[in-house]
């Protein structure tokens, strides 16, 4: 019986994702199976891996037409056999105590749904070239801080399949920031998190591409917010000062995506809901939509990871 199922969407990624599937096969824990999703590649992934590993049981691979991250980590979740799931990118890895230490963790704090950990960024084709990740880290119920902006690579996590599949898997509407929504939805479930605190896996950074997406990006959370309103704001019935935040994260990234019509929108349903209640986040809001005709506002996290671009000692 296969207890963890490891899911790696591949979408022409043939020069990184060995290195995903080799740090599965070094693990620790044996219980497991890896899911490859060929997520439509032009050059098709299956005859490369049987090739590479022909003697491999435990690796499976299956193709699809193109959907996105998404839409293959939802066919890995449908073809999955293991209790819990586990989704590496294919350009990702994993070190080789993290599906045992994890499920130790679970097995420990069974008031706990679901775990994370710690994780590091590493450069492209050099493994060795590490820099830590600095996001907090919130445990239990952490919709509140999740309103906020997305604190848990989907690498870092151990989930039992059950719950996936309760929230529908990914939406396949939703290009980046998928797994974002999904921990959202969780959260608004009452689903717990624990955090364990060690740097069980590592995030490629490729040159250039947290430039280029910020305001992809950026307008994503926008989305996504607006998307999950509904139930956050129901949500707020019974938990105190929570479409305060709501409104003041979905502001903030109005801002940081030039989105002035929702910025409108939402700031007067705030005002309209909440009164002198969100007098002082909402100044502030607004003074910081005033500085944004001048100055551009920035993504802190993307902002951070642009300086390791610039540093000189960083190899290319």
């Amino acid at each position: 019986m296969v207890e963890v199922s490891v899911i790696i969407p591949c979408y022409n990624s043939l020069q990184f994702v060995a290195d995903a599937i080799d740090s599965v096969l070094q693990s620790t824990f044996t219980s497991h199976e890896i899911l490859v999703v060929d997520d439509g590649s032009a050059e098709p992934v299956a005859p490369y891996l049987k090739n590479k590993y022909p003697d491999v049981q435990n690796l499976h691979c299956i193709r699809q037409d193109n959907r996105g991250l998404s839409g293959a980590r939802n066919t890995g979740i449908a073809h999955a056999s293991g209790k819990y799931l586990v989704f590496l990118d294919a350009d990702d890895v994993i070190l080789p105590d993290k599906l045992s230490a994890q499920l130790d963790y679970l097995r420990s704090n069974p008031e706990t749904d679901i775990v994370y950990s710690y994780s590091e960024w590493f450069e492209a084709g050099n493994f060795q070239a590490t820099f830590p990740v600095q996001f907090p880290i919130y445990e239990g119920q952490i919709l509140r801080h999740l309103l906020f902006g997305n604190f848990i690579h989907v690498n870092t996590i151990l989930i039992p399949k059950e719950i996936v599949l309760e929230q529908g898997g990914f939406d396949e509407s939703l290009r980046e920031l998928e797994d974002w929504d999904l921990w959202l939805r969780l959260s608004l479930s009452d689903k717990t998190f624990g955090c364990l605190p060690r740097v069980l896996s590592k995030v490629r950074v490729h040159f250039g591409s947290m430039t280029s997406n910020q305001y992809k990006m950026n307008a994503t959370m926008v989305r996504v917010l607006l998307k999950n309103k509904p139930l956050i704001l129901h949500k707020s019935k019974t938990v105190h000062g929570l479409n305060k935040e709501y409104y003041t994260s979905l502001l903030n990234y109005c801002i940081l995506a030039k989105q002035s019509k929702e910025f409108r929108k939402n700031i007067y349903e705030a005002f309209s809901a909440l009164g002198f209640g969100f007098f002082y986040h909402g100044s502030k809001l607004l003074l910081k939509k005033a500085r944004s005709f001048f100055f551009t506002p920035v993504n802190q996290t993307t902002k951070a990871l642009e300086h390791v671009w610039k540093d000189k000692k960083t190899v290319r």
